[in-house]
């Protein structure tokens, strides 16, 4: 094993080991306490967010105390081009209103390249990742390469707000999609969602509201195993919303692309 090999791999298993004892303590939590971002009703935090953000950064900022990280909650801290993207507790909304459906998820850039994902699936106990270039795995089993589906066979995840924004922003017309598809469902947690795509239960994600750390690392897992995705730029902060498409293979995100009449 190379030098460079071997500290990626450290990072691996260090990243991993501190997700899954995290999540595991997260389960326990009680004593909720709720904020609103921007008086958002449908943006929030609480204290675990925090919680969960802080220890996981310095428990590896022990051992890794040149890198640079991106976190939900307010981190921003560009030291070195060796990046870690967390999301401390994604669907924040689904933690809080029915207690599943939520996700611890770390992303690990390498001399600014993508280079392992980690997605935590807390209450299901299922812990997807990737080491780029290795496949893409849940719970240590790994995922097979995804079947290509036409659009009448696919199923599409997006919140209403996503569907209505892709109508206003970009043309989608909503009953005429929805006679296309198979069906549609909305997980409320991004990560998760993308990570479902790479396991083949769903086929097809939109968000007009995503940012990075919602799915820098589910992106990873499910590009190992031939999805891919798209992105509408329309600001290049790191922190801004974006519109995104995510799909099973590039053929069904072309077709589905093509049903919006702005894009890209």
């Amino acid at each position: 094993m190379n030098q460079k090999s071997e500290v990626v791999l450290n990072k691996f298993n260090d990243a991993k080991a501190i997700v899954l004892k995290i999540g595991n303590s997260l389960k326990h939590k009680t004593n909720i306490i709720i904020n609103k971002k921007n008086n958002d009703i449908s943006d929030l935090v609480t204290n675990y967010d925090i919680e969960v953000q802080t220890e996981i950064m310095e428990t590896l900022k022990q051992k890794y105390i040149d890198d640079s990280w991106l976190c939900e909650e307010n981190v921003n801290e560009i030291l070195s081009s060796d990046l870690w993207v967390l999301d401390p507790i994604d669907g924040t909304t689904n933690y809080i209103s029915h207690h599943c459906d939520y996700a611890i998820s770390l992303a690990y850039y390498h001399h600014g390249k993508p280079t392992f994902g980690i997605v935590y699936d807390v209450v299901k106990d299922e812990l997807f990742h990737c080491i780029v270039g290795d496949g893409a795995y849940c719970n240590n089993i790994k995922l097979d390469e995804l079947p290509f589906y036409k659009m009448n066979e696919s199923i599409l995840n997006g919140s209403l707000k996503s569907l209505l924004g892709f109508n206003e922003k970009h043309g989608l017309d909503l009953v005429k999609i929805s006679k296309e598809i198979r069906g549609h469902r909305s997980l409320g947690c991004s990560s998760l969602a993308i990570c479902h795509l790479a396991q083949n239960l769903e086929q097809l994600f939109i968000s007009n509201h995503i940012k990075i750390w919602d799915y820098a690392a589910a992106r990873l897992i499910l590009e190992e195993v031939g999805g891919c995705i798209d992105i509408y730029y329309t600001l290049n902060t790191l922190d801004s919303n974006q519109t995104f498409i995510a799909a099973t293979s590039k053929k069904l995100l072309d077709e589905f692309s093509k049903k919006c009449t702005e894009w890209n």
